[in-house]
């Protein structure tokens, strides 16, 4: 592994063979290759030109940033020893290391160009400029799995989801069975959200809820009051909540009032969700009640905007909002191995190839060899990741 602030270039570029727009693949070595999440949408800094990632490599991991247009990456932090993220020995059942290390769940202030992401228990932040480094909460508790950081749209505090770790791995044995079976009744089960400045200082629960669990809490893009949750009710939680009460609603911080955001389909559980860039409306998609998949854009009332059936869709995928265009961004649904654009601007959905992604989705445990898409604020590039024999790579995709 390099050390922090060292700058090399490992990138390849091509031509994709589906579009022909020009494809960087930013990263050929390491275990993972993980860029941020698409629930957050700040992965890029506001002009564009630097994504931020994590990596594993040799023995440790550490989150680096690449400029764009060359491919230089650049390291961060010293590497810390640990490899993979906390919560998926907890919650997934697998890991990729000891779960200590720096995985994907990390977000960047695009104007003030501070990354916060996960190390193990601790949360940290970098500046990717000046590489100054700040501890905003040393160990949120071996008691607790942390969720995906959000950053508010001022750029000063950060949202942290928590939910409670697995009862036989807290208390240093083996697993006797899965995390959601062990939580089927709901007991012991809660969803705690804790607001962390950015600049550093006093850490504060400002929600808390029993009997539910969440691992997305993301601002809405123009409202730092407003915060849009996953919430996910015994016995299924994330992989199917309790199968009639709907998954995904706004939270307003000041009030506590909660707002559903339902689909029109009958299957109430949306597997994904994301804020549309100017924050008036929520992008998700879910298995229906019919066959395939629906696909949705919600406003922030709750009232639907569109929502589109494919009943023919048949695989697993996510969803991202893209910059600049009224469109979905999809990773899977509607095909298992292209990056796709839904647009919604008309009754009708209109579908658009953006390039082929190509992952093997089981070359890795869990959620690394997903493509996870995110946009950059400008609209220029697609960040997704890639996986194949046993490790995965970030691109980018020049649209």
């Amino acid at each position: 592994m390099a050390h922090k602030g060292e700058t090399w270039n490992e990138s390849e570029t091509y031509r994709d063979p589906w579009t022909l727009r020009p494809v960087r693949r930013i990263t050929t070595r390491g275990l993972y290759n993980q860029s941020p999440n698409y629930h957050t949408n700040i992965g890029f800094s506001a002009d564009g030109e630097f994504l931020i990632f994590a990596s594993a490599r040799e023995d440790g991991s550490a989150i680096f940033k690449c400029h764009l247009p060359t491919g230089d990456i650049t390291q961060l932090i010293e590497a810390v020893p640990g490899v993979g993220g906390y919560g998926e020995t907890h919650k997934g059942g697998y890991s990729v290391g000891d779960g200590l290390g720096v995985s994907g769940s990390m977000c960047m202030a695009p104007h003030s160009r501070w990354a916060v992401f996960r190390a193990g228990l601790a949360l940290r932040a970098v500046h990717i400029d000046t590489l100054e480094e700040r501890v905003l909460i040393p160990d949120v508790g071996r008691e607790w799995v942390p969720g995906v950081p959000s950053i508010d749209p001022a750029e000063t505090e950060v949202i942290l989801s928590l939910m409670p770790a697995h009862p036989d791995l807290l208390a240093g044995r083996r697993p006797t069975k899965p995390y959601m079976e062990s939580f089927a009744d709901g007991t012991g089960m809660r969803m705690k959200l804790l607001r962390v400045p950015l600049a550093g200082g006093a850490v504060t629960t400002v929600y808390e809820e029993a009997g539910v669990g969440s691992a997305h809490a993301p601002h809405c893009p123009t409202d730092g009051d407003l915060l849009l949750l996953d919430r996910d009710f015994p016995p299924r939680y994330w992989g199917g909540s309790d199968g009639k009460t709907n998954r995904i609603w706004t939270l307003r911080l000041s009030t506590g009032q909660l707002t559903e955001l339902p689909p029109q389909d009958k299957a109430r559980f949306q597997v994904h969700c994301v804020w549309t860039w100017d924050g008036e409306g929520v992008i998700y998609h879910g298995k229906s009640a019919l066959s395939g998949h629906y696909i949705g854009v919600v406003d922030k009332s709750g009232q639907t905007v569109r929502e589109y059936l494919f009943d023919k869709a048949l695989h697993y995928g996510h969803v991202s909002a893209m910059a600049g265009r009224p469109a979905v961004i999809l990773d899977g649904n509607l095909s298992n191995d292209l990056l796709l654009w839904v647009y919604y601007d008309r009754p009708q959905p209109r579908v658009e190839v953006i390039c082929r992604h190509g992952s093997d989705w089981g070359a890795l445990p869990g959620q690394y060899p997903h493509p996870h898409p995110i946009c950059d604020p400008t609209g220029r590039w697609i960040a997704y990741n890639a996986a194949a024999r046993g490790r995965s790579d970030v691109f980018v995709v020049a649209v």
